[in-house]
This record gives structure tokens, C-alpha cells and sequence, in this order.
């Protein structure tokens, strides 16, 4: 039975304040009006999050526009209720989940790209500037390594490392290039749409990375951002306090056991807050795109009275703490790294459909050590640091 017809809907009071919190301006800049649906040319940004959701008959990936006058696409959701092929089953149909390829790329879930190749930037001019200023959305534990191995292949360079919530990273990163003397170099970011936002209103400078040759045609934009990763979106839960039988399968079913369970849940759900979190009003976003069903989903989670954050990393010490039973929407490289260390923590992938996200880098425009930056984005890309980020994923 298609959840339009479950007796467990209670949209009407939960959706138009979630509704208004999605309107919610949260980048303080007028100029963004749809930020997820900016994206990258064949395979857009917001489309990485619905390409591995295949009907039997052809890729389920948006319809998508040029637009011209700003050099931005729109992505255009299926949205023709008269259309027979739109319905929820229609659009479900043949919904996979495991491993193999996305538009030439392999992946394993939660992995980085898996590319091959190695640094291939100016070596003797990244030596030449002394340092490298990173404004990056990734918690600092999650980059050590990277940043470790860099370090090594490079000693002059001296790294400062800033951690950021997503909304700051885009606002200090278009701040500071604006102030005529940036001192940020390299910007890397999981809201993508952002990142996509500053290199369409030339905040990012042009670099052909001798890497890119093994990327897939969605993860370059322009010559000047990168998708460095790609990475599910997946469920936190609590293995000590959830019970195995209770565990939902799917977006229907979590529905269903938040509805159900109401009592138990209530205070003690995650997510992130879509006003003040710009990944996070993606990702909810793209799965009212996917399936308008998803309301319900919104609905349940709203009846639970949901904790709101604004970075992935606290909801999963939360849930592992036991102050929250589960976690809506967490970053799968986060997400995974903590289950394989914790016995507390477990991770849900959704059988129907998986969200699947990149952390993107730029270079500042006018950065002050452009080459220093430059190595850096190789290296990423390179296959010593796909093999270090997978290790966090």
C-alpha cells in the first residue's frame, strides 16, 4: 500500500513549520534562491544524490537545463502528478543499492572516488611558498592523516587547518575574497551547492589537475571544483538501546516506527537543523525530490520532537552516548569510521534509496600560495590520498 494511503499520516501538523525552516535563508546572502539545484554539468551535484536510484528501463537522473546568462543548470524534479510513470511505485521501480558503477566511476559505499594516478602539480613552486590555509567543512580528526602525508611529500609547507560548519566555510571563504587580501588558499566543503555557488560568482580560480584525467565527467566543474569524495548518506542508531527487530529497512518503515513509537522516540531523534545547516537542508532536500512521500517521513520525525545540529559528528556521539536512539541524514564516511571503533554505534543504509554526497574543493581565487594549494588538490586526488580518505570511510 503506498504510504499516501497509511493510516499513520499526521502531515498537517508538522510540515509547514519544517517547510518554513527549509525556506529559511542560511547563508545571509539574498543571491541564493535555489541553492540545491545548482549543480555540475552532465551530472549535477544534486543529481549525485539520486544516480544510484535506476528505474528497469533508464538511469533516474533529473531532467536538467543550461541556463546561458549565468552558466548555472537547474535541476528539475518529476513533478507531473497526471503522469502514470510518476507515481511512488513507478518511480521506486528497480531501486538498487549495491555496489558497481556510477556513470564510469567504481565505488564501494562510504569510499572516496577510487582514482589512480599521482601528484603531478609544480613541486619546486608548492616548496617555494611557505605555507597553505585550508577552510574546510571536515572535522580535523577526519583530515590528519591527509594533511600528515601532505606534509611529508612537502615539509616546507607549513598547514592551517580551519574547521568550519558548513555555512561558514562558504560565508568566510566569500568574505575573505572580497576583502582584496585573502588568506585562504584552498576551500573544501560537503555543501556542494555552495561550493558550485562561488565558483558561478568567480570565487574560485581555474587549475587543470594533471588528477582529473581519471575523474569521471560529474566530479570536475568548470576546471575549478573537484569532488574529492563520494560518499553515502546513511542512519545512526544506538545497538544497545535500538532493538534489532525495530530496525526499519527503509524510508517507508522508518516512518512507520517513529509514528508507532512515538513515546520512545520522542526528544531522542537526530537530524540536521535545514535552517542553519546547509548540508543538511540538501540532503532533505534531494529526498522530497526523490519521493514527495518523504513528507510522512518529515512528519514522523517531527512528531518525534527532533534534537537539530548542524554537524554529523555530534549526532553520532549522541547517539552513541544513548541521548539519541537514532540519527537521520549522517555522512557516511563519519558514520562508518565510528561503527568500526564502537560497539555502541551502528549504521543503517536505506534498501529503497541511498543519498549519495561529495566533499568539493576549490582554490581562492587570488589565494597567496596558489601552488601550494594546487599540490594539495592533487594529492587528494592522487592515489596515496584516495587510499588515506578511504581509511576515514
Amino acid at each position: 500500500m503506498p504510504r499516501s494511503q497509511k493510516q499513520h499520516r499526521n502531515m498537517g501538523a508538522a510540515r509547514p513549520q519544517l517547510a518554513d525552516r527549509f525556506k529559511a535563508r542560511h547563508t545571509g546572502q539574498a543571491d541564493i534562491a535555489n541553492d540545491e539545484r545548482i549543480g555540475f554539468g552532465g551530472f549535477q551535484f544534486g543529481g549525485r544524490f539520486t544516480v544510484n536510484v535506476r528505474s528497469s528501463s533508464t538511469r533516474r537522473t533529473r531532467a536538467m537545463t543550461a541556463n546561458s546568462s549565468n552558466h548555472e543548470r537547474s535541476v528539475k524534479a518529476w513533478e507531473s502528478s497526471a503522469d502514470p510513470a510518476n507515481t511512488k511505485e513507478a518511480r521506486m521501480a528497480g531501486c538498487k543499492t549495491t555496489p558497481g558503477t556510477w556513470g564510469g566511476l567504481s565505488y564501494i559505499l562510504a569510499a572516496p572516488l577510487l582514482l589512480m594516478g599521482c601528484a603531478g602539480s609544480d613541486a619546486s613552486r608548492a616548496d617555494a611558498e611557505p605555507s597553505l590555509v585550508i577552510y574546510s567543512s571536515t572535522d580535523r580528526d577526519q583530515f590528519d592523516e591527509v594533511t600528515s602525508a601532505f606534509h611529508k611529500i612537502y615539509p616546507k609547507i607549513v598547514i592551517r587547518y580551519e574547521s568550519l560548519s558548513a555555512s561558514d566555510v562558504y560565508e568566510r571563504a566569500r568574505k575573505d575574497v572580497d576583502s582584496g587580501k585573502p588568506a585562504v588558499d584552498l576551500v573544501i566543503n560537503s555543501a556542494m551547492d555552495l561550493q558550485i555557488k562561488l565558483v558561478n560568482d568567480g570565487y574560485a580560480q581555474t587549475y587543470s589537475s594533471p588528477e582529473g584525467r581519471t575523474l569521471p565527467g560529474w566530479a570536475i566543474w568548470k576546471n575549478q571544483a573537484y569532488a574529492v569524495t563520494s560518499e553515502p548518506i546513511v542512519v545512526g542508531y544506538n545497538k544497545r538501546l535500538v532493538a534489532p527487530g525495530d530496525l526499519p529497512h527503509d524510508h517507508d518503515e522508518l516512518a512507520s516506527l517513529l509514528h508507532r513509537r512515538a513515546d520512545v522516540f520522542r526528544g531522542r531523534v537526530g537530524m540536521y537543523d535545514p535552517k542553519a545547516s546547509p548540508t543538511g537542508f540538501l540532503y532533505i532536500t534531494e529526498d522530497l525530490h526523490i519521493d514527495r512521500d518523504n513528507w510522512d517521513l518529515v512528519a514522523s520525525i517531527g512528531l518525534s520532537t527532533p534534537q537539530l545540529y548542524i554537524s554529523t559528528a555530534r549526532m553520532i556521539d549522541d547517539v552513541s552516548s544513548g541521548k539519541l536512539l537514532l540519527a537521520y541524514n549522517l555522512i557516511g564516511s563519519y558514520a562508518q569510521d565510528r561503527a568500526r571503533r564502537d560497539p555502541n554505534f551502528g549504521v543503517l543504509i536505506p534498501k529503497d534509496y541511498v543519498l549519495v554526497g561529495s566533499r568539493v574543493a576549490l582554490i581562492a581565487r587570488d589565494a597567496p600560495h596558489p601552488h601550494a594549494a594546487r599540490a594539495f588538490l592533487d594529492f587528494m586526488l592522487s592515489r596515496d590520498g584516495q587510499s588515506i580518505l578511504a581509511r576515514h570511510g
